[in-house]
């Protein structure tokens, strides 16, 4: 119950702070979300920026030997802080629009 409400919690976030076009995958267990931004979007450009704020995210690359998937990422909605998932999901939303 506690997993669900954070990963609804998550893409209320998402859905207010990212651009549109934004596609979300909601995998079946566990505590991630996979997004596919717009494809300008660089997302190991974006991880670095990221912690500059010290937010962590799993740029898509990172999941392929073929370093595909540039404008996808992994989110981990496991951390119950809302307060502090909204700051985050609101930077992270700054830097996307910041690269289109």
């Amino acid at each position: 119950h506690t997993l669900a409400t954070q990963e609804a919690t998550m893409i209320q976030a998402i859905e207010r702070h990212f651009p549109l076009g934004t596609k979300l995958a909601r995998p079946q267990g566990g505590y991630f979300l996979w997004l596919e931004l717009p494809p300008k979007v660089d997302t190991l450009l974006l991880h670095q920026q990221a912690l500059s704020h010290g937010i962590s995210i799993a740029p898509g690359p990172i999941f392929s030997a073929k370093r595909e998937f540039r404008h996808h990422l992994r989110l981990n909605f496991g951390h119950p802080d809302s307060e502090r998932l909204e700051v985050a999901m609101a930077i992270l939303g700054q830097l996307i629009r910041q690269q289109q």
